[in-house]
């Protein structure tokens, strides 16, 4: 019995570290987070979920062009010149959270001012600090074409 014990103790230490749900759930919320921010246009509530020093990279498959580098200040910049209205939809998740940082990956469509504007895939990288998870930096893809009809249906007006 003792030597049943001590095998299956032995099974629980070398069991690799999986991300408990409520990390998984505090790294989406983050991500909902960007996106009301962005919709809303509110680049207070916006700078509370990106570092300072982050980089977000832009890619057209296909066009031939390398990818576009952004600081998160331009972003941040950009969004409070803007008047048209945004909506980023993601879909289908995949997150991956390992201690203390996090990657976000998910296919998306992107809607300004009602209509359709370009899909791709989001990827983000997220830290955990003091003040728990924020967005580090991400990468996305911009198509118009190829684009695979969004599960959550049409956008509401």
């Amino acid at each position: 019995m003792r030597h049943l014990l001590l095998i299956a103790l032995a099974a629980l230490v070398t069991m690799p570290c999986v991300a408990q749900p409520g990390e998984e759930k505090a790294v989406l919320a983050v991500i909902d987070r960007f996106f009301a921010a962005m919709s809303a246009r509110d680049t207070a509530a916006m700078a509370q979920v990106i570092t300072h020093d982050g980089v977000l990279y832009a890619s057209q498959p296909g066009s031939g062009k390398p990818a576009h580098a952004m600081s998160h200040a331009g972003y941040l910049t950009n969004l409070a010149k803007g008047t048209e209205r945004l909506l980023e939809r993601i879909w289908d998740p995949i997150v991956r959270v390992d201690e203390t940082i996090a990657s976000v990956t998910a296919p998306y469509d992107f809607h300004v001012d009602g209509s359709f504007s370009h899909c791709g895939t989001d990827v983000f990288t997220l830290v955990k600090g003091p003040n728990g998870w924020i967005i580090a930096g991400g990468a996305y893809t911009m198509r118009k074409d190829g684009c695979t009809p969004s599960p959550l249906g049409p956008i509401k007006p």
